[in-house]
């Protein structure tokens, strides 16, 4: 069974583990808005399978291809006993929707130990078409209101 291993504590960092430009500037946002949301964060977490290599490759490129391959959430979240998978995006849309429902799925399926994860997505603002789905699918959204 996968393990989390040891947190960080979510402070504001100029950059985050595997985290493009457009979403340092979201997380670091929330964080300025929600310093003592969370409890403990986790960055760059590797769910799901990787790519599959043929029969008889080398030890290395399973290592490699396990690394560098599989998916990664934003963000895993602790607030007291509750686990968040988290999904940072500028924008709240149908690709954050996606993305959070299934490195949620996978997630849980990974780290049972945390489970009942919340499924979760940080953006600046939702798509107003969408707000009453991630609500249909159980995903939080915190927006930071923040200029897209």
């Amino acid at each position: 069974m996968a393990e989390l291993g040891p947190g960080r504590k979510p402070i504001i960092m100029p950059h985050y583990p595997h985290m493009m430009a457009e979403d340092v500037a979201v997380w670091t946002s929330f964080l300025q808005k929600e310093p003592n949301y969370f409890d403990e964060v986790w960055y760059d977490v590797h769910v799901g399978q990787p790519v599959s290599l043929p029969v008889g490759a080398p030890e290395y490129l399973t290592r490699v291809a396990d690394g560098v391959t599989r998916k990664r959430i934003d963000v895993v979240a602790r607030s007291g006993e509750r686990y968040f998978v988290i999904e940072i995006k500028p924008y709240g849309n149908m690709v954050a929707l996606g993305q959070a429902l299934g490195y949620h799925k996978l997630f849980c399926l990974e780290y049972p130990r945390c489970f009942p994860a919340i499924a979760c997505v940080v953006c600046n603002v939702i798509d107003i078409d969408l707000r009453d789905t991630f609500q249909e699918q159980l995903v939080v959204v915190f927006e930071t209101g923040s200029q897209v």
